[in-house]
């Protein structure tokens, strides 16, 4: 993408080492976060961002980017753990207003287990062909 209101992702992934890919790699699966949803979440901070920083994909992403999709990746973890435990109070039978955020024993929840590093890698490798 390539326009006012979204990075150069092609320019950003091309520009991008096999080391730097691997090191994003690793970086999005700890983080729990695809490829897409990572470039949309930078996306929406780059549409926010000021004019003076178009054409500085790597240093806007580095300084910015990340920061913006660990934010959000860590609201969505918090999320699906609040969801997960408020899911099983209410199958050990607490009805709806019987608990608060508070009181739940919160777990990571199973579906949000960490993609592996081989998959991240080959997504990032779609989006550096233009395929995302």
């Amino acid at each position: 993408m390539n326009n006012l209101t979204g990075l150069d992702w092609s320019d950003y992934f091309h520009g991008l080492s096999d080391d730097e890919t691997r090191e994003l790699a690793v970086w999005l699966a700890t983080e729990r976060l695809a490829v897409g949803e990572f470039m949309e979440i930078v996306d929406r901070v780059y549409a926010r961002s000021p004019v003076e920083w178009r054409g500085q994909s790597p240093v806007f992403v580095s300084w910015f980017g990340r920061p913006g999709a660990s934010e959000y990746a860590r609201r969505k973890r918090r999320f699906a753990e609040l969801v997960s435990a408020l899911e099983e109070a209410h199958m050990t039978g607490a009805l709806p207003g019987d608990v608060v955020p508070d009181e739940l024993e919160l777990f990571p929840p199973l579906w949000t287990e960490a993609p592996s590093i081989a998959e991240v890698l080959e997504e990032l490798e779609c989006a550096r062909r233009g395929s995302i």
